[in-house]
């Protein structure tokens, strides 16, 4: 049976040794409810709270700052529409056409519901002019949210003007760290948002968790209600397993996050190399933007993704984003930096991941090389 190269790193991660070991006493030994007021709820409670801390050291955060969510979709419905119900003066949302579907859909969610929502085009290389957020961002501005790092290219975002311009007007800026945090040095003092959303499962943790930071005297209000859990903002019972299992894959990706971003640039580096040295028509989506490390989105000039991923079964890339890759549509992310539904279909995102090799770089080009080689013949 052939090998597998995996290459889909910002889809998921798999838990790392050191967390699956920290999690494993709180499913059977330690099962206790955080918030129960006996002795064993008590340590429960602990062990949240030193996972609170963890996952704030590695944004720059206060722990009270930091709010635990089943994972990024739930945070971000959170800010979002916590932000619009609290600020009832406001009546308006500003995002970004190449936003992740969780900000995009629930921003369509709240436009039924009657909220001003405005949503910016971007630059071929992914970014938004600057003058846009001028003249967008008003008084009646509740919320703007801007991504840290695209999924599908790995763009990162400069967010100290947008961030300025929601200041100046008394909006709440959130953004989608989901792919920055470990990856780069997300800091969210340094970046001075207001509300960030975060996931675990993209940082060798396990699925089903994530948080919310919130800025000390930021308000918003809860989404879903209940026990008054997480400072009122997020009831329901602790995944006490899932956090535990957070704060250490926190801990790692802070150690390893600058080693590993050197590690992952070279990879990606030996990646193009390969490829442009093997095939003509290789272009660079967003290549004079700044990238996440570990990310490239390569468009293959005449060659549909998804037939080159059935002709490529050995390599696991994405034609999008996880989250909507089972859904026969070009990228949204692409077409909105102007690429034509065609031209977009023949792009493949790549991401590398802690247990990448070279050699898993070398087996991945020596499969898609035929490939792409194959799929440019049947169509010609």
């Amino acid at each position: 049976m052939p090998s597998h190269v995996y290459l889909d790193y910002n889809a998921t991660t798999p838990v790392a040794p050191e967390v699956m070991g920290a999690m494993n006493p709180w499913f059977t030994q330690r099962f206790w409810n955080a918030a129960s007021a006996h002795s064993m709820g008590t340590v429960a409670n602990d062990a949240v709270e030193t996972a609170r801390h963890q996952v704030a050291d590695l944004i720059g955060a206060n722990p009270n700052e930091i709010v635990f969510t089943s994972g990024s979709t739930e945070s971000i419905n959170l800010a979002l529409k916590g932000a619009l119900s609290a600020l009832t003066a406001r009546n308006g949302i500003v995002t970004a056409a190449t936003e992740h579907k969780a900000v995009l859909d629930t921003v369509g969610w709240l436009a039924d519901q009657g909220v001003s929502t405005c949503v910016l085009p971007v630059s071929a290389s992914g970014e938004i002019a600057p003058e846009q957020f001028a003249g967008s961002v008003d008084e009646q501005t509740a919320v703007v949210s801007v991504m840290a790092a695209n999924n599908e290219t790995g763009v990162i975002a400069d967010l100290t003007q947008p961030v300025d311009v929601a200041r100046r007007c008394g909006a709440l800026f959130h953004t989608d760290a989901t792919q920055a945090v470990g990856r780069i040095n997300f800091d969210v003092e340094h970046s001075n948002v207001d509300l960030a959303s975060i996931s675990a499962h993209k940082i060798y943790g396990p699925k089903g968790v994530g948080a919310l930071y919130v800025r000390r005297g930021v308000r918003i209000d809860a989404v879903i209600h209940g026990g008054g859990h997480e400072r009122n903002m997020r009831s329901g019972t602790l995944n006490v397993a899932g956090i535990v299992g957070f704060g250490v894959a926190a801990e790692l990706a802070a150690k390893q996050r600058d080693d590993e971003a050197e590690r992952s640039t070279r990879l990606i580096s030996q990646l193009v190399a390969d490829l442009t040295a093997r095939l003509d028509g290789v272009e660079i989506i967003a290549g004079s933007a700044p990238r996440l490390p570990n990310t490239i989105n390569i468009r293959f000039t005449g060659a549909d993704a998804e037939a080159v991923m059935v002709n490529a079964p050995t390599v696991a890339v994405s034609s999008g984003s996880a989250c909507t890759s089972m859904v026969p549509h070009p990228s949204h992310v692409l077409t909105a930096m102007g690429m034509s539904a065609d031209d977009a279909s023949e792009c493949l995102r790549f991401s590398t991941g802690r247990p990448t090799t070279s050699d898993d770089i070398t087996e991945a080009v020596g499969a898609l090389v035929p490939a792409v080689t194959r799929v440019r013949e049947l169509t010609q």
